[in-house]
């Protein structure tokens, strides 16, 4: 039967010197609970100095600055009083024995750090398993910006792997540090990597319920010297992700510069915050975003009142930017931002690139300038969000500004009453973007997408206009009875299984259009009807073409499997999928006749049809990739005898999504990135909507290449596309090679018109990279390469 499986998981300033470095980086689990340790006690109010017990507590900084702290550790400061200078304890915390704790004690307000203006009011470098809680951080200058200041800095400089911080319950405000954006630039909280010899990075992060306020430059922040890769243009220090961070339930506001970044980090989690009025300064900032990050979740975050100056081309709620895989940003509150909504920035130039990026579920409300800004991303959907734009605002709903884009749009609920329209570029036009399923009232510009699914007309929203500040103030965007919306959309794959406001969301059945799953279709039911294993008794949902029927005796698994025959015939239905995403199609055949072929493959997919093929007498499994055109909701499966004499079956026949590691293997971005050794070397020439790659003799080894990263040791995987050549007798190939360079194996073709080529190989003990080719192997002419994929089997 067909399932949808899991097919995703997959700015840091000038680094003045970097120099090559290959060392690994050993994580190591969280701590465990507070071990016992020894309490020290600071009073900042007491008129003499003790000796950090209870009874005789130091009474400044000085005392604790002095001290090496051991496991299991608490200093503890006096609440109602103030310490001034820079609190820099000594020593680690370990996993045996616990972390060091800061925290308050006594009654009444917050015990206050104030920096005075220094570069730091709380400092830790090269130490690790601390926990910070429940303290008033300031840092206020006498000039602002004369120098780089920070509220919390933890740093590790040339150190390994740091673990286990959390820093909790923190009030911390008015910093006044300098606006420079170098690694280890100002912020209200900054953790940051230093030093280009020993590959360092942190592990075990956790910033939560902390209030960041009036601050210059970021608010809560995470940078590195560990950050080069080629999509963000550079190769060493070599990136270093961190792991393991969590920033959750903070409140940020007023902030110069970024309200939360996240950077150089895999699979973070940044959810439950509220930024507002960041971006005040006059440079490129946004409110919550990361960069240089692979897998991050942004979700059940407000964003609203970002500021745009002059200076700043961003000021966006959100950003999905550059140098990321796989980031996810979902059931978000995003309003009031002077910049828009979201920022798709894949910019930069070269091989700059974000990439598998997915934004779903999410409100906007009177987002201005441009609700939706593209400025580069490849591979990656926006879908099932709720846009309102208000009488009166001229705010773009979609505006591309450059660089290179591939973006599916599907089932978004777009309530325009402005003026605003969709904008794009020259070489970024609408048909490089795949308007699916949508649902527009209001404004309708010419430059509205049609077709495809989308539909015009009053969407019956609950109320409208009426959100205020709170993610749960939204409810006038959920839908009513008998909306348009309601099961009007098309089925995207991995769709996080609940809307903005928790409702099951199906991943067979069509969901609606919007932010809101108002109706309760059943999976179980919609994959029934389906029919894919037979076990109706029946073709029901299926069309027969010439001699088919199902039988009760001998099926691969249930009862019942199709039995078409003799050739030619088929049987055939309309599975639904999203468009620009890549499948397998498989199932079960046999023939009664040994050697005669039976085929299952899918055709109307917006490229070439598809099809898998065995001619055992007994059950084989078969399968092959795909991907689907912009225009899809659709395709057409089958299981085909086309020659003999004999019967043929067919069973437990699947659609389902998998994982391309390959990252732009249609080319419609309009652009070469990430394939490389030839800028822009493109042709009309496709098998699949606009665009393939194109390898000729001008090339360097007359090769399109690309690096994968995203690969398992000791895994096979399958690499195939649409290939053809120019002219006929000519050798175009797709070929993939190890990381060590060694061919392992190819496809390819002499034919001139495309047709579907495959082959697998295996990754070796340790492996996790291959290079992939569209090659020109010999003759004249030119090579054309679409619809590449490289998927795990």
């Amino acid at each position: 039967m067909r399932h949808f499986a899991e097919i995703r998981r997959f700015i840091a300033g000038t680094v003045v010197t970097m120099l090559l470095a290959c060392a690994a980086v050993a994580l190591t689990p969280a701590a465990p609970a507070q071990a016992a340790g020894t309490n020290y006690y600071v009073d900042c109010s007491a008129a003499a100095n003790g000796t950090g017990t209870s009874d005789s507590p130091w009474n400044s900084l000085a005392g604790p600055n002095a001290k090496t702290f051991a496991p299991g550790d608490q200093l503890l400061l006096k609440r109602g009083t103030t310490c001034s200078g820079t609190l820099h304890p000594l020593g680690s915390g370990s996993a045996a024995g616990g972390s060091i704790t800061i925290d308050a004690y006594g009654t009444g307000a917050l015990p206050i750090i104030a920096g005075g203006g220094g570069t730091d009011a709380i400092y830790l470098h090269n130490q690790e398993y601390w926990e910070i809680s429940n303290l008033e951080v300031t840092n206020t200058g006498a000039v602002k910006g004369a120098n780089a200041r920070r509220g919390v800095y933890a740093v590790l400089e040339n150190y390994g792997t740091g673990n286990h911080y959390k820093i909790s319950n923190l009030n911390v405000h008015d910093v006044n540090g300098n606006n420079s954006k170098e690694v280890d630039g100002s912020a209200g909280i900054l953790f940051a990597v230093l030093g280009t010899t020993t590959p360092s990075a942190f592990n075990d992060v956790v910033i939560d319920g902390n209030t960041v306020a009036n601050i210059a430059r970021s608010g809560i922040n995470m940078s590195s010297t560990w950050l080069c890769r080629p999509s963000v243009g550079c190769n060493n220090p070599a990136w270093t992700p961190w792991t393991g961070v969590v920033v959750k339930n903070n409140t940020v506001h007023d902030t110069d510069g970024d309200g939360i970044v996240v950077q150089m980090s895999k699979d973070a989690l940044i959810e439950h915050n509220v930024v507002y009025n960041a971006a005040k300064g006059n440079s490129a900032n946004a409110g919550i975003w990361a960069w240089d990050s692979d897998g991050t979740v942004i979700q059940y975050n407000e964003a609203y009142g970002t500021k745009k100056t002059s200076g700043n081309p961003d000021g966006q709620g959100f950003d999905v930017d550059y140098g990321q895989d796989g980031t996810i940003v979902q059931y978000n509150y995003s309003h009031d931002n002077e910049g828009g909504f979201l920022l798709f920035c894949g910019c930069g130039g070269g091989s700059r690139l974000s990439s598998n990026a997915v934004a779903r579920y999410n409100v906007s409300e009177n987002d201005r300038l441009r609700v939706v800004n593209m400025l580069g991303s490849q591979d990656s959907t926006f879908y099932n969000n709720t846009i309102y734009v208000p009488s009166g605002s001229t705010a773009n709903i979609f505006e591309v500004s450059g660089a290179w884009n591939d973006l599916t749009l599907a089932n978004n609920l777009i309530y325009n009453l402005g003026s605003g329209g969709y904008v794009y570029t020259t070489g970024q036009p609408a048909s490089n973007f795949s308007w699916r399923n949508n649902l527009f009232h209001g404004n309708h510009p010419a430059s509205e997408p049609t077709g495809n699914g989308n539909i015009t007309g009053d969407p019956l929203l609950a109320s409208p206009g009426s959100g205020g500040t709170g993610i749960g103030s939204v409810a006038g965007y959920q839908l009513t009875a008998s909306s348009p919306a309601i099961g009007a959309g098309v089925v995207m794959p991995d769709n996080g299984g609940q809307d903005y406001w928790g409702s099951p969301v199906p991943s067979v059945c069509a969901p609606d259009i919007g932010a809101d799953q108002f109706s309760s279709p059943s999976d179980a039911t919609c994959l029934a009807n389906e029919n894919l294993g037979f076990e109706k008794g029946s073709l029901s949902a299926w069309s027969a073409w010439n001699s088919a029927s199902v039988v009760n005796s001998g099926a691969h698994s249930g009862t019942y499997a199709a039995r078409v025959g003799p050739s030619p015939a088929s049987v055939e239905q309309f599975v639904p999928v999203a468009p620009r995403t890549t499948y397998r199609v498989s199932g079960w055949v046999k023939s009664a006749v040994a050697g005669e072929v039976m085929n299952i493959g899918v055709k109307n997919t917006g490229g070439l049809e598809t099809v898998a093929s065995a001619s055992g007498t007994g059950w084989t499994f078969v399968s092959a990739d795909f991907t689907t055109g912009a225009a899809n909701g659709t395709v057409r499966l089958y299981c085909y005898k086309s020659t003999g004499s004999g019967n043929g079956y067919c069973d437990d026949l699947a659609v389902t999504p998998v994982k391309n590691h390959v990252i732009n293997g249609n080319f419609e971005s309009g652009h070469t990135v990430p394939w490389r050794n030839g800028d822009f070397s493109l042709t009309g020439t496709s098998s699949n909507g606009n665009a393939a790659g194109l390898a000729n003799s001008s090339l360097s080894g007359s090769t399109l290449w690309q690096l994968i990263y995203t690969l398992k040791p000791s895994t096979t995987y399958r690499l195939s596309g649409a290939i053809r050549s120019q002219t006929a007798g000519t050798t175009t190939a797709l070929e993939a090679k190890l990381y060590n360079g060694s061919a392992v194996t190819s496809a390819s073709t002499t034919s001139s018109t495309y047709s579907k080529q495959s082959t697998t190989f295996t990754t070796g003990a340790g492996v996790t990279t291959a290079r992939i080719y569209c090659h020109l192997v010999s003759g004249t002419g030119d090579g054309y390469c679409d619809e590449v994929t490289l998927t795990e089997q």
